[in-house]
This record gives C-alpha cells, structure tokens and sequence, in this order.
C-alpha cells in the first residue's frame, strides 16, 4: 500500500495561551516584592463541566497572595482542544463588565490573546485585586501587637 501521510510535518509556530501565562507569572512577584504571585493550574474534570468547559485542555489562571495560604483570585478559566487556538475564556464577572466584555469569550490567536491578557492585567479590577493582596499579605506577614487595656 502507499504512504498516505504527508511527506512531513512542522511544529506550529504560536505561543500556547500557557506559555504566554507562564511567562507573565514570573514577572508578577518581581512587581510586588514577592507578595504576589499568579499560578496556572490544570482544571479537575468536574469543574471543567461546571465552567462549561469541555476541551482537552483546561487551565485556571489566579493570582495568590504569599501570607494568603487559603486565598486565590480566579482571574479566569481557559480551555482548547489539541489546536492551539481558538482558546475559550470564562472570566470574572467583575472584570468582563469592567473590559465591557461577556463573560464567554473565544480567542482567536496569539495575537488576539494577548491583547485581551494585556487589558485584562492593566484593569482596575486587577489592579485593586493585586493591591488588597499586597495589603492583606502585608498585614498578616507581622505578629499583631497586642496592648493591655
């Protein structure tokens, strides 16, 4: 029988959207003194379904406060199948209201991506997020100081 492969193969030439992420992930501590920090995080199959996400590739993109062990930021759940692109985003409401935005968002490409990235880091509501971690962080980092009445 003969081949009826392609004669070869090339790797696509994008960045994944976790890439991008993980990229932007460490710079985030360097800008706050290391009392905040993002994290990428695969999605457990059950919240997949109630996130409405159904790809082979599903991730959670939040932001963690150094001195907040139980406290995380969704900032938003992305998902795509074995193609890079489109990605589908679900984001806080908050900020899709803020980005004048749905919810549900599909992504088209990189560059698409990181346009919308770009806007959703630069928000408000990332900016009062990261600042009330900062704040929060801060404050639990150093005993309390107690005075007798």
């Amino acid at each position: 029988m003969e081949n009826l492969w392609p004669t070869s193969f090339e790797e696509i030439n994008v960045k994944p959207a976790k890439q991008i992420l993980d990229e932007q992930a460490v710079l985030l501590p360097k800008l706050t003194g290391d009392m905040v920090y993002a994290q990428i995080a695969k999605i457990d199959a059950e919240m997949e379904v109630f996130e409405d996400h159904y790809n082979d590739f599903c991730y959670t993109f939040v932001l963690k406060g150094k001195f907040l062990n139980n406290y995380s930021f969704k900032v938003f759940n992305f998902s795509h199948e074995i193609a890079l692109y489109p990605i589908k985003i679900h984001l806080d409401e908050l900020l899709a209201k803020e980005l004048n935005t749905n919810i549900s968002i599909e992504i088209r490409n990189e560059a698409h991506f990181i346009s919308i990235l770009g806007k959703t880091l630069n928000s408000n509501r990332i900016k009062d997020v990261v600042g009330s971690i900062i704040k929060l962080s801060s404050s639990t980092s150093s005993p309390m100081q107690w005075k007798r009445p």
